[in-house]
Formats: structure tokens, sequence, C-alpha cells
């Protein structure tokens, strides 16, 4: 632990999953630098996560198309960086332009990897290769950490303090409400946003028939506007009486609602599965098992017993159109799917 840092900033600029497996270490900051005031930058469609989470003293928007572009963009950003006399800065997802903007903005203490061509530009470099996927993106972010807290927690102690506050309570009565709809229901995302490979379509509406012989629960198939045709093919297979579809017209924030008030979330790799994480909601989860793609680096923290794998070689990439195996989650057997629902209908009945 350092003496005197009184003003604390997180960076991490890219997805939703990736944005959430950093919260934690606002947690453990807050922990070791009670008096220190913590900010977090990240992009806007992001910015929604960090408004229910504890400790954050501010969000300060990333906007590298706007008005961060370029160097000019950055000599701003590192502008408002000084102003704010930043101690330390963690920087979590690296790119030449934000280590740029700390340095300048004379950040005493920037955090980050060590192994990037402009890594000069930081004062405290952890050298580590993510890219081998050894251990799990929440981890090696707690590497950044290292000697700047006094302990480092085990994966028990690992905590993200989101917190189901009154107007994510207020979000999610207004949907239930919109659909009249009672308090019991579950959410099924099919989709992945590109960055793995999806289970297909017909695999998603035999879960869907099964869990409707099983339990009269409603089911929201959701996902983003692009996934649209994908959620209507699975509708189509299925002829679920209780389906509602959701693509693209929920924000973040109803989003992050009503996966919080949810008995059950099921989905490939992505990222509103570790916001089904963080409020701790029963899970299944299909992943790849390339390095890419892995559940060993990307999987719900601490909660590898949610995730199924095929049972195959991992390729280098988890493409499909390079993959040796295609798609290799068409080789999931439904019986192994079988056995999870039977056990997750368990715990939740």
């Amino acid at each position: 632990m350092k003496k005197g840092i009184k003003r604390i900033l997180l960076i991490r600029t890219d997805r939703i999953g990736d944005v959430i497996l950093t919260t934690p270490m606002i947690s453990l900051l807050h922990d070791d630098y009670p008096q220190a005031k913590l900010y977090f930058l990240t992009r806007e469609y992001t910015a929604p996560l960090l408004d229910h989470y504890q400790f954050l003293h501010r969000t300060i928007i990333y906007d590298p198309e706007g008005k961060h572009k370029g160097i000019t963009g950055h000599l701003k950003l590192s502008r408002v960086l000084k102003e704010l006399e930043i101690d330390v800065a963690f920087l979590f997802f690296p790119t030449f332009r934000l280590a740029f903007a700390l340095r300048f903005a004379g950040i005493k203490y920037r955090v980050g990897m060590g192994y990037r061509w402009y890594s000069f530009l930081l004062n405290n470099r952890i050298f580590e290769h993510r890219k081998f996927g050894l251990k799990h993106e929440l981890e090696y972010n707690l590497s950044l950490l290292n000697n700047f807290i006094t302990d480092s927690p085990t994966p028990d102690q690992i905590i993200f303090d989101f917190q189901f506050d009154e107007s994510l309570k207020n979000l999610r009565l207004k949907i239930l409400k919109e659909n009249n709809l009672k308090e019991n229901y579950l959410i099924i995302h099919p989709g992945s946003g590109g960055s793995a490979p999806n289970l297909p379509p017909p695999m998603f509406s035999l879960i869907i028939k099964y869990l409707g012989e099983r339990i009269q629960l409603s089911v929201f198939l959701v996902g983003s506007k692009t996934e649209k045709t994908l959620i209507d093919v699975i509708e189509q297979l299925t002829k679920y009486s209780h389906l509602i579809k959701i693509a693209g017209e929920w924000d973040l924030e109803t989003y992050m609602a009503m996966i919080a008030g949810s008995k059950l979330f099921i989905s490939n790799s992505t990222g509103p599965l570790h916001i089904a994480r963080t409020f701790d909601i029963p899970l299944i989860t299909f992943y790849c098992p390339a390095i890419p793609c892995s559940p060993r680096r990307w999987g719900p923290y601490n909660r590898i017993q949610s995730v199924l794998q095929p049972n195959v070689v991992p390729c280098k990439t988890g493409n499909p159109r390079t993959c040796p195996h295609g798609n290799c989650l068409d080789s999931i057997k439904w019986e192994d799917i079988k056995n999870i629902l039977d056990k997750r209908l368990e715990e939740i009945s």
C-alpha cells in the first residue's frame, strides 16, 4: 500500500464483460484507501453499469471518436486528469493513446502491462502476457493492484459491489407490468455479440421446450438489434406461449434490472452473463474451449460449474470459419444440457 494516495483512476474502455470483471478492483482499492476518491474512465455505453456500483466518486466518459479523438483529443483528456490531481491510474485495457494521456497528465503512479512498445510511458509495469489465457481476466486485472493493496484476495473473497437499488427495482417492475407478468421469470441470451461461437438455435429451442414442460415461468429471449434474426429463428422453432422476444428494446440499465431479478440466466459467452454473475443469479453458459474464448479466461468468475464446453481439442482462434470443428458448440450433447438444467431447476424450485 502506498502512502499519500487521495485520488485513484481505474481505466477500462472496452466491452460490458470486461468492465464488470474490473469492478471488484474498485472494492479492493476502497478497502485499502477508504478516504480516497475513486474515478473510473469508461465508454458511454458501459457507464450505466457503474452508476450502480458502490464507492465510485465519479465516472468519466471516454470518447475516442469524438472529443478525445486523436492525439489532440487525448491531450484534452490528460488536462482533465491533471485537473483532478489523480495520484495513481490503473490502465487495465492498454492503448498507446491512453498511456500517452496518463503520462502527459503527470500522474505519479501509472500502472499497466509491461510488454507493449509504449510501456515506457508507464512507471509501474506488470510483465504478464494475457494472450496465453493462463488465468481469469479478473485475476489479470488483480495483478495490477499487487503493489498497491495489502493482501491479495482468494477467489471466494472477491466481491462485486453492484447494488440492486430502487431505480433498478422500479425499472424491473415497469417491464413486468408492461408484460402483465408476476415476479418469476428467466432470461435466455442466445447471442454472443460476435465475440465467440454460439450454441445453435435448435438447441436453444429444445431448452425452452424442456423448461416449458418442467416449470411455468415466462422466458425472456433477449439480444441486441443485430441479433433479432437469431431470436426470430429460435421463436419460430419453439412456439412457446410464454416466450417474450426482446431484440434491442432494452437499454443497459433495464437489462441489468431484469437480470438482477431473474430466477435463471442461460447464455453463450457474452457480457450480460457477467451481470448475472455479479448478482449471483443461477447460470448455465456455453463456451468454446479455444484460448481466446476459454472459460478459464472469460467464464463467470468462480462459477466454472455453470459452464458447459464441447469435448473437442481446442483450436487456436475459436472462429467457426477457421476452426476444424466448425462450430464446436454444435457437438455439446443434449443429455449434458438436460442434466445441468435439472440441477438448476432443483435449485430455483
